[in-house]
């Protein structure tokens, strides 16, 4: 089927993100970016950032659906524990941890007294992020603050409570949203649902799909534009493109 084979693809797309985690950590590193503003030196995850926040004005947070190796690794724990996470206030957690984060990154640059270099590879040496004994140590930890309590959070937890990279793809669909300019969603058609329930169960961020549909569109900032859901929905209620919300 067309739509299993969109999934398998993301599936795929994932696991080698995954795979390739070792090198590419660093460049989502919350430390450097703090560690270089306080020299003036814009390091690699600054670029990062800015370039999910740049993105997420037209595509959302399909980086998080997609490629993301973090996203990745808990989507294939979630597969297999089959444990949907709880929201609520547990969504808030994130931004209680980003806030004075970003604030420190601000502080950074200005006891630096600016900008001063761009900096991409900023202690990553050769463009490799684990390449000693330390770096695999935090790469480790890492991987256990990701994989661990969505042992007992559910699917994806950590995206919901503290990725400090979602923040800043929510403020970017915001200011897509804000200029109306169109953007990757799920649009959905209430009157084909019949109420079957397989969208909630496909749902890797443990949304309530079936009762977010009914408004025309899946606007929860948690949505990650991955389209299990219109994967899944044997009515063809939902479907993912591009379109103002």
């Amino acid at each position: 089927m067309k739509t299993a084979k969109r999934q398998r693809i993301r599936k795929a797309i994932l696991l080698a993100s995954f795979a390739l985690f070792p090198v590419t950590i660093f460049y989502f590193s919350p430390y450097l970016i703090v560690y270089g503003a306080f020299q003036g030196i814009i390091a690699g995850s600054a670029i990062a950032f800015t370039l999910q926040l740049l993105s997420a004005i037209f595509l959302r947070r399909a980086i998080c659906g997609w490629i993301c190796p973090a996203g990745g690794m808990q989507e294939f724990e979630g597969d297999a524990l089959e444990k949907p996470s709880k929201l609520g206030r547990r969504l808030l957690i994130k931004w209680i941890i980003w806030v004075p984060w970003v604030a420190s990154i601000v502080i950074g640059f200005v006891v630096a007294g600016g900008i001063v270099s761009v900096d991409p590879f900023f202690h990553i040496e050769y463009g490799i992020s684990v390449t000693s004994i330390e770096a695999m140590v935090i790469y480790l930890i890492i991987i256990a603050l990701f994989f661990i309590p969505n042992l007992f959070l559910g699917k994806r937890a950590m995206c919901h409570c503290i990725c400090w990279m979602a923040p800043f793809m929510i403020i970017g669909e915001k200011i897509g949203a804000a200029l109306h300019v169109p953007q990757l969603h799920v649009k959905s058609t209430p009157e084909s649902c019949i109420s079957c329930g397989l969208c909630d169960n496909a749902c890797p961020m443990s949304l309530p799909v079936s009762e977010l549909l009914e408004e025309g569109a899946i606007a929860h900032s948690e949505c990650i534009q991955c389209g299990a859901c219109c994967d899944a929905c044997r009515r063809d209620a939902l479907k993912l493109g591009f379109g103002k919300m």
